[in-house]
């Protein structure tokens, strides 16, 4: 049962979320073309209805990306970073570009999104051998609360716990937080285990 994960299997998929903060942050130092340091991550395994309360304030301004996850162990990946620090990524990709619309800026957090979140799912697909693809990103800006409640996620779709990665990024001494969730549909942690051999 997936509500009652034992702890090796947790050590696993927080070794999961190790390899694949990794991966992100190799990613997005070559998106950034600068070094990208990355703190260890905290992985959990949470009640989805906890969520929110692992992110912050309800009311938090948050640009939010999401991916659909096709394949052997299907469910949503949800990318959040808060307003500063998705501005302050998106101004370093824009450095010398003058009057940038809202939409390039939109358009510039997706594709971080996207290259970020796939780099989480490539790790599961190498320790797993799973096949997983991931749909075209979506973006919002809202309120961590309606995103969370509305904007991206039915919650009775999908499993009661989520695969939760707190990740601060460090570029010029200074962390920017992020916070990476994989949100199963039912069964497909018990695939990603069995497949690790647990």
């Amino acid at each position: 049962m997936e509500n009652s994960l034992n702890e090796i299997q947790i050590d696993a998929l927080r070794e999961v979320g190790n390899i694949g903060a990794g991966n992100a942050a190799t990613a997005l130092s070559q998106m950034l073309n600068k070094k990208i340091d990355m703190t260890v991550p905290k992985v959990n395994i949470l009640p989805f209805e906890n969520m929110l309360e692992a992110m912050g304030l309800e009311e938090d301004m948050v640009i939010a990306v999401m991916l659909k996850v096709f394949g052997d162990a299907p469910g949503n990946i949800l990318f959040v970073m808060n307003d500063e620090t998705a501005k302050s990524i998106t101004d370093m990709l824009l450095t010398g570009y003058e009057d940038v619309s809202e939409e390039i800026y939109y358009s510039v957090y997706q594709e971080i999104g996207n290259i970020l979140g796939n780099s989480y799912i490539n790790a599961i697909c190498k320790l797993t051998g799973l096949s997983l693809l991931t749909s075209v990103p979506a973006i919002a800006a809202d309120m961590l609360g309606a995103i969370l409640s509305s904007t991206f996620i039915d919650a009775e779709q999908y499993s009661d716990y989520v695969l939760a990665i707190d990740t601060n990024f460090i570029q010029d001494g200074k962390e920017k937080g992020t916070n990476f969730f994989f949100i199963p549909k039912p069964g497909s942690l018990k695939t990603i285990l069995n497949n690790l051999g647990l």
